[in-house]
């Protein structure tokens, strides 16, 4: 769909040809080994509002990272 990310959506994935999915969840549920994470945190705030088919960098501390969005449920 051409759905948004926003807090509740699960979020699909690709980082260096591995895919991943997110849960992003208010401050308070966050739970990184859990791949819940905040929309606060600076993977959450780069993908809120992304949609299917984006590129989002996130700069950390060893560099820039690559994510695409392949997905939003």
């Amino acid at each position: 769909g051409n759905e948004e990310v926003s807090v509740g959506s699960i979020v699909h994935i690709e980082v260096n040809g591995s895919e991943h999915l997110f849960t992003i969840v208010g401050e308070w549920e966050a739970d990184p080994a859990a791949k819940k994470i905040s929309h606060e945190s600076p993977l959450g705030k780069a993908l809120m509002g992304k949609r299917v088919g984006d590129i989002v960098d996130v700069e950390a501390p060893a560099g820039k990272i690559i994510y695409k969005v392949k997905d939003i449920k």
